[in-house]
C-alpha cells in the first residue's frame, strides 16, 4: 500500500512539475497577428489588446506631432500604424517590427510599444576596430 501511495505522489509531483514547466515556456513565447489576420478578425479586434507583426512600408514613415504614422505590411495586406510611445533607435523603414496596442474603429492600430526585429547576424570588428567604429547596420565591415 505504501509503495501505491510513492508511486501516485511522484505521478502528482511529474504532473505538476510537467505543467509548469509548458505554462512557463508558453508565455515566454511571442506570437503575433499579421496585418491579414487583424484585419480577417473583423470588428471583434476594436479595442483588443493585440502583437502585430509586419515591416515598415518605405516612404510610410511620417511624424505627426508627438506621434509617429506608418503603414506596415506582411506582403499580402498593408495597416496605418500611429504609435503614442517611442520607437527604438534601430526603427527605420523597411525593417520588421513587432508592435502591442490594439485597432480602433477608425481602423488603424494605435500601438504604444514597438519591437524591432533584426536579422540576428553578427560581424565582430575587423582587427584594429572598436565595437563602436564597427558596422552594426549589417553592411560590409572595412
Amino acid at each position: 500500500m505504501s509503495r501505491r501511495r510513492v508511486i501516485v505522489a511522484l505521478l502528482v509531483i511529474g504532473g505538476s512539475l510537467g505543467w509548469v514547466a509548458a505554462k512557463g515556456l508558453t508565455s515566454s513565447l511571442v506570437y503575433y497577428r499579421t496585418p491579414t489576420e487583424v484585419l480577417r478578425m473583423g470588428r471583434t479586434a476594436y479595442g483588443q489588446s493585440i502583437r502585430l507583426g509586419g515591416y515598415v512600408v518605405p516612404g510610410s514613415v511620417r511624424h505627426a506631432g508627438a506621434a509617429l504614422d506608418f503603414v506596415v505590411s506582411d506582403g499580402t495586406t498593408r495597416m496605418t500604424v500611429t504609435v503614442t510611445g517611442g520607437v527604438p533607435s534601430l526603427f527605420r523603414a523597411g525593417q520588421g517590427v513587432v508592435l502591442e496596442g490594439h485597432e480602433g474603429a477608425d481602423g488603424a492600430f494605435h500601438a504604444d510599444t514597438v519591437l524591432v526585429k533584426h536579422n540576428g547576424v553578427y560581424r565582430p570588428p575587423a582587427p584594429g576596430q572598436t565595437p563602436h567604429a564597427a558596422d552594426v547596420t549589417g553592411g560590409s565591415g572595412g
